[in-house]
């Protein structure tokens, strides 16, 4: 018999964090246990893009406490990932407050209600440490200590090629006083991903506001240059790719001819566009797949990746996989590889 699914060496882990969200409505009953958080998303983006064939390179870790409920597992499961699970028998799970203030899903604000568990690549089984790409959200001082646990961990770290990592910034921590030490961090990742409304708040005394009207692609992109030429990655060659929601997204990089690339967002019907939340964790797991394992260029694997979050935003939580005998996949109905196929037509004109 062969080696089990389990021990399989994914080709992404995502170090976020699996969250159990309440989910309250303005009219409608609350929602319990309802898995979400960058972990949760970020899995679901790297699975779009690896198909039902190559759903074991997909690694799903989930570092739960004492109450984590089967049925938040149904999902992964039916996803086909390569599943592992890490009970603390000692805390709570990580579970958290999401608030709609309307009926449009707009507004919403959120809290934690049990004190956050987060993934270290301590944590993490040995195969999992051997993964060729590790999607990251932390602190610079929590990046700097997961680079280096993952330098002396990884236990085929003198024959295995360097993984792809891929950094998402704390929101609430970025700031014009966080700015030199993401810009320090940045040294120890190949790529760096905030949304425009973080990266413009590194260069400004206020974070712009969620919604605001005015959408200014040159300062998005002299910000990114900054990064740039403080240096991503160890030999200064990585990438910086701002999400931007309904603008796309903005990929730069000194290998890009002009540095920057803009890609538009795409919508396979903007009235099904429900609730962004996780829209970009989604967006991040995919692009971090489609460049470790279908060896993409970051512009190539941004358009993946802007289909990719396009299924998150369909739905509160995560999309429906839909499976029949005989037939390719669908989520929510839809197969991914045709919805790609679509952007990819729209690109072209």
């Amino acid at each position: 018999m062969g080696a089990p699914a389990a021990a399989q060496r994914p080709s992404f882990v995502s170090l976020g964090m699996v969250v159990l969200d309440e989910l309250r409505f303005p009219d409608r009953p609350s929602l319990h246990d309802v898995p979400g958080g960058s972990g949760a998303f970020s899995v679901l983006g790297a699975r779009l893009v690896a198909g039902q064939e190559r759903a074991g390179q997909v690694g799903c870790f989930i570092l739960a406490g004492n109450d984590f409920p089967e049925s938040a597992l149904r999902s992964f499961r039916s996803w086909g990932v390569n599943l592992d699970i890490q009970v603390d028998p000692a805390r709570p799970s990580t579970r958290g407050l999401l608030e709609y203030k309307d009926s449009s899903f707009g507004r919403k604000t959120f809290r934690y209600t049990t004190t956050p568990l987060h993934p270290s690549p301590r944590d993490l089984p040995a195969h999992f440490l051997e993964s060729a790409s590790f999607h990251i959200l932390a602190l610079p001082s929590q990046l700097a200590d997961h680079v280096r646990d993952l330098a002396s961990l990884r236990p085929g770290a003198p024959v295995l090629d360097p993984p792809l990592l891929v950094w998402e910034p704390t929101p609430p921590h970025c700031s014009q006083q966080t700015k030199d030490d993401h810009m320090a961090a940045c040294k120890h990742v190949d790529v760096f991903s905030p949304n425009h409304l973080e990266l413009l708040a590194f260069f400004q005394d206020s974070k712009p506001a969620e919604g605001a009207s005015h959408f200014d692609p040159q300062a998005i992109e002299a910000c990114a240059d900054a990064f740039l030429e403080s240096g991503i990655g160890p030999s200064d060659k990585g990438t910086v790719v701002v999400r931007a929601g309904e603008y796309g997204c903005l990929v730069s990089s000194f290998t890009i001819e002009g540095r920057h690339r803009w890609l538009p967002a795409f919508y396979a019907d903007a009235s099904s566009v429900v609730d962004a939340t996780g829209g970009g964790n989604t967006f991040l797991g995919a692009f971090t797949y489609a460049m470790a394992a279908c060896n993409k260029s970051p512009v190539d694997a941004a358009a993946l990746a802007n289909v990719a979050a396009t299924f998150a935003l369909e739905q509160i939580g995560t999309p429906t996989l839909e499976k029949v005998e005989g037939q390719r996949e669908r989520w929510n109905g839809s197969e991914f590889d045709t919805r790609f196929q679509a952007y990819q037509q729209m690109l072209s004109r």
